[in-house]
């Protein structure tokens, strides 16, 4: 049985950084369950010979729950961060890596895994933190096996939105998962873990309009799949579940969300009962996100004040319970940027905070 973190698949690509060189990989993984998975993804390092170079492992933002979002498929995958839908974007998917440029020149390595069940079987376990992190981590275990990119052991998460909440979850993977590598960092920006918020803020999250924005339609659809004891249509609208299963696997998370907005236009996207299944899906959404115990490396949240996807105050609860558990927790907070522009703003701090720890 092939082992995590094997490299199963290595294709160089163009690279979008002058001086660089890029792969397109295939490696072994695991789910949060434990179950034998495969991932795809973009490694991107220094053009010239060198051994020992650090890693960062970037955890992207939300594009979707199926091959229709994989970050690796899109054009010039591996070079900074393109979001949809910027006029370069090409696509209605976001794709590269923040500080891309920075983390080169700092002679790095970066890894960058779509997930799991992005261009490979199965679906994305959306927000869940341990498939996420488990995925971080065997991206940066398969470049030991990618010899021309010279890495190390020796690596840092990076992490935005969705995959903020990924990365936080590698520095609470058990040891043994972690062995043989030696985590330094973990920066986001805006991390989403939403399974905090759902108890304190559960009445904004309800009542407040927000169960309507695909999001968390995705998590709550995610969530049915995952635990065959949950049935999607208890706090979901039959026509939602059945426009989800048609489309998620070949729209983007982006169009998907066009088109639950259309049909919010005419009907409830939830189930008109749904207030006496929620409280039991919030409690299975919070199991699987991070902030269960205490990091074992120091974490950077980059927070754009004008956040309205992602609230400060959303942020804040996992800063407070992580710092409750123990976790050394630094956060930065931008005047004037909102979700979607924090991580250009704070790329520079990001890379400081993870390359100064990893002695790049």
């Amino acid at each position: 049985m092939t082992a995590p973190g094997t490299l199963l698949e290595a294709i160089e690509i163009a690279p979008d950084v002058p001086g660089s060189r890029a792969w397109k990989v295939r490696f072994a993984s695991t789910d949060m369950f434990g179950r034998r998975t495969e991932s795809t993804g973009v490694v991107a390092a220094p053009g010239d010979d060198g051994r020992d170079r650090p890693v960062v492992v970037w955890c992207h933002g939300t594009t979707g729950l199926g091959d229709a979002g994989t970050p690796s498929h899109q054009p010039n995958p591996a070079g900074g961060l393109i979001t949809f839908p910027e006029a370069l974007s090409m696509t209605d998917v976001d794709r590269g890596v923040p500080g891309m440029d920075q983390y080169l020149a700092a002679g790095a390595v970066v890894v960058a895994p779509d997930y799991q069940g992005m261009g490979t079987d199965g679906f994305h376990h959306y927000c869940c933190a341990t498939t996420g992190a488990r995925d971080a981590v065997n991206g940066v275990r398969s470049l030991a096996q990618l010899e021309p990119a010279g890495a190390s052991t020796r690596f840092g998460a990076l992490g935005w939105s969705e995959g903020g909440g990924m990365a936080l979850g590698v520095p609470e993977l058990p040891g043994d998962e972690l062995r043989g590598l030696d985590l330094r960092g973990v920066s986001t920006f805006a991390p989403g873990v939403p399974g905090l918020v759902a108890r304190p803020e559960r009445d904004t999250v309800v009542a407040g309009g927000r169960m309507g924005d695909h999001h968390v339609i995705m998590l709550f659809t995610v969530i049915g799949w995952l635990f065959d004891d949950l049935e999607p249509t208890d706090v979901l609208a039959p026509e939602t579940v059945e426009l989800v299963a048609k489309g998620w696997n070949g729209l983007p998370g982006h169009v998907l969300g066009q088109q639950l907005q259309a049909l919010a236009a005419t009907q409830d996207l939830l189930n008109e009962s749904h207030p006496q299944h929620v409280d039991r899906w919030l409690e299975r959404l919070a199991s699987v996100c991070a902030g269960q115990v205490a990091a074992s490396a120091p974490v950077f949240v980059a927070t754009g004040l004008d956040d309205d996807m992602v609230f400060p105050l959303w942020q804040q609860i996992y800063l407070d319970a992580a710092r409750e558990l123990g976790t050394d927790a630094t956060q930065r907070e931008y005047a004037g940027e909102d979700h979607c522009t924090v991580p250009f703003a704070a790329s520079s701090d990001a890379a400081e905070f993870l390359l100064d720890r990893l002695g790049a």
